[in-house]
């Protein structure tokens, strides 16, 4: 196994990903492995570096390394408006806030949170939502039907249709229920 070094330095002004992707060689210039290697949230005027490994040739002679592509996408620091406002809509349908709650961005010191209800309660997509009140109500009861297999055969212990009826049917779960 040959391994090479990748650096990256972010030379711009934001966060920002990198995806490159290298090629071991042959000495012949044949394609022994391709390799991607990704380097997440590399801060901006920052370096980062990763490790990528590749087989070594059959034929014992040279090993060449050829950069195929370097992809980077700016980490975005805030979402548009727009999107935090589709949130909260298909917040108030699914009826996990009122309309009309207030809403928005939280300080600049914490990119990408938001704020819904309270400024007090922000929240990142990496993280969850704030608990949502309590309610005194109780929660509804739903009845699950009991399932009925599809095709002749046998409905197991643990619930698992089988199409089987001969010996052994459901041995791995539980037994036939009776």
């Amino acid at each position: 196994m040959s391994a090479v070094d990748i650096t990256v330095k972010n030379t711009g002004t934001s966060e920002a990903n990198y995806y490159v992707t290298v090629e071991f060689l042959d000495s012949e210039q044949h394609s022994l492995a391709t390799e991607y290697t990704y380097f997440g949230h590399v801060s901006a005027s920052a370096t980062m570096s990763r490790t990528a490994y590749g087989v070594l040739p059959t034929d014992g002679r040279g090993l060449a390394v050829r950069l195929v592509e370097v992809m980077r996408d700016v980490v975005p620091t805030k979402a548009p408006a727009s999107a935090l406002d589709t949130a909260v809509d298909v917040f108030v349908e699914q009826g996990l806030v009122p309309a009309g709650t207030p809403y928005g961005d939280c300080p600049d010191t914490a990119p990408q949170a938001y704020w819904i209800g309270d400024r007090g309660n922000c929240w990142t997509a990496a993280n969850t939502l704030p608990p949502l009140p309590t309610t005194s109500a109780p929660l509804p009861t739903l009845a699950v039907p009991t399932p009925t297999p599809a095709l002749p055969g046998a409905v197991c212990r643990d619930g698992r249709v089988s199409g089987s009826t001969g010996r052994g049917t459901c041995s791995h779960h539980g037994g036939i229920a009776r």
